[in-house]
């Protein structure tokens, strides 16, 4: 399961100028795979508060998703007002060996999306005294004490380590960094940190890099002395009733309701995998892509729209370790560099000159959208188990037809 980030990583803050690579890339999104996001709750203002909503237009969001056959791949989509779930559908298929329709509560894997997930760990144990963002990160992994003391927790979180990203350093071995040829978190980690020095002085730079979130799910299981999965899911997942959620650090696991992977069976992706060596037949239909490689921190969790609308809610019920979580989830530091809109998992943005919260997801088996305008207490939120689906652009044609229907004057 060598699902490397796909170097989407680099999404902007406008929903433009952090994205360097689009799913388009067949290339880069099957050899490498990658993103993530989402940001700061604002108080909602009083004249939105005063209006009663509009109605979705429910035929129009339809309509955007008018070329998704019943024997295809699809997408399961949720906007979340005021903490309800105001629309969720699935269109497409889960499963197409057995024609299993996408729901609500159909498992996807969350790609990058699981970024604010690992950073949410970081943030419990900020707020339980047992952590500090200006912590040496040699002080638990010391592995990177070669790196010198300058090297901090929150470099970590806000990607400006200068760390290695794992795919961009030769597997021992000479195998790819794809999912068919199996790793572990584990085994990326003593890649990215085999080099003797950093990319750049930590701080001074801002560099996309799944290796970053690895390391924090490390440091989470070294203070807690829980395995990662398990430290998420009692602190997390089940206070929040996120019961279909999990980190999926055993790709052996039964996952209910899961999503398979499938993308059309084109040249391009036959190519793509040929040079990975693995030969698939021409033809018509769809190739199906399994995560196989049990990493995480960057990727990893699985979830769905139901329990997702759980972890939006939050955002304004707070039920999660009170509003000093949230506050954290949302901060953002000013580095020697000139990127300063991302926040613990999640980067602030702007539609239409209102503020945003956002994050995007594309790995083998999927790719994720979701955004959040905190100023009106909605959330719209696209899963695909098609990794070249594009979530993020149907998510913008999402947007288009709420802001023509008057959901977001």
């Amino acid at each position: 399961m060598v699902t490397t980030e796909l170097s989407a990583a680099n999404r902007t803050s406008g929903l433009i100028q952090e994205r360097k690579l689009k799913i388009a890339n067949v290339t880069t999104w099957l050899v490498l795979l990658a993103c993530a996001m989402i940001i700061n709750p604002v108080a909602r203002s009083a004249s939105a508060a005063a209006t009663a909503p509009h109605p979705l237009p429910t035929a129009a969001i339809d309509a955007v998703f008018a070329d998704v056959d019943r024997s295809s791949p699809g997408y399961a989509v949720g906007i979340i007002r005021n903490g309800q779930m105001a629309f969720a559908k699935g269109y497409g298929l889960a499963n197409l060996e057995d024609r299993v329709p996408i729901t609500p509560d159909t498992v996807f894997h969350l790609a990058s999306l699981s970024k604010q997930f690992t950073a949410s760990a970081i943030a419990l144990l900020i707020l339980d005294h047992r952590l500090s963002l200006d912590d040496p990160v040699s002080r638990y992994i010391p592995e990177t004490a070669k790196y010198g003391p300058d090297l901090r927790i929150k470099h970590l979180v806000y990607m400006t380590s200068g760390l290695h990203e794992y795919f961009d350093v030769p597997r021992p071995g000479g195998l790819p960094w794809y999912s068919a040829y199996r790793f572990t978190r584990d085994d990326a980690l003593a890649a990215a940190l085999s080099p003797p020095t950093l990319e750049f002085a930590p701080g001074t730079k801002w560099a996309y890099s799944n290796t970053n979130f690895m390391l924090l799910t490390k440091i989470v299981e070294k203070i807690s002395g829980q395995s990662f999965a398990r430290f998420m899911h009692d602190r997390v997942f089940v206070p929040l009733g996120m019961d279909a959620t999990l980190i999926d650090d055993d790709t052996t696991l039964v996952i209910p309701h899961r999503a398979i992977g499938y993308t059309p069976r084109s040249g391009k992706v036959l190519d793509e995998l040929a040079k990975a060596n693995i030969h698939a037949q021409n033809g018509a239909g769809f190739i199906r892509l399994d995560r196989n490689s049990p990493h995480f921190g960057g990727s990893g969790v699985f979830s769905s729209i139901a329990d997702l609308a759980k972890w939006d809610a939050n955002w304004y019920a707070q039920r999660l370790a009170g509003p000093g979580f949230t506050a954290l989830m949302n901060k953002r530091i000013k580095f020697k560099h000139n990127k300063d809109n991302d926040a613990f998992g999640l980067v602030f943005g702007n539609y239409d000159g209102e503020q945003t919260i956002w994050y995007a997801g594309d790995d083998i088996d999927s790719s994720t959208y979701m955004i959040r305008f905190p100023a009106r207490r909605m959330t719209v939120i696209v899963l695909s188990n098609n990794p070249l689906g594009d979530s993020e652009e149907r998510t913008m044609k999402i947007l288009t037809t709420l802001h023509a229907a008057g959901n977001l004057n």
